[in-house]
């Protein structure tokens, strides 16, 4: 059941993704930053946009994935329509972040922060870190 946006249920169901992902260590192919954000995405809409190259279990596997699509930006304005400015993510949105390695990578928003799969669980990053955001 595709979830309304802004409803109660909306809410509790980004909570919950976020509760159930809050510890989890990043790994590849099942609690990457694409998974997590796909998972949102899949969740609140009934929509997979990872479908297709689900279970890239490796960094080089992902990476060579997206460079196939052109890059992070072009893969997700692909498979979830164009972006709009990083800066006007709302509660539930995907938005591109670049980590201080210099890579991209797929955060959830979660209201005042954005939510990404980290070493020891999820990382909160400030909203100014936001690039470009899908709504979901």
């Amino acid at each position: 059941m595709r979830l309304e946006r802004n409803s109660n249920e909306w809410y509790a169901a980004l909570d919950a993704h976020f509760a159930a992902h809050e510890n989890l260590p990043f790994a590849w192919g099942t609690n990457d930053c694409c998974t997590f954000a796909a998972d949102w995405v899949l969740l609140a809409t009934e929509n997979d946009p990872m479908a297709d190259v689900r279970g890239l279990d490796s960094a080089f596997a992902a990476h060579s994935a997206l460079e196939a699509e052109g890059g992070m930006l072009a893969a997700v304005d692909a498979r979830m329509g164009n972006h709009i400015p990083g800066p006007f993510a709302q509660a539930g949105d995907i938005a591109m972040i670049t980590l201080d390695n210099g890579y991209n990578a797929m955060a959830v928003c979660i209201g005042a922060f954005l939510a990404v799969p980290g070493d020891e669980g999820i990382q909160l990053v400030t909203m100014d870190r936001a690039e470009a955001t899908w709504r979901v």
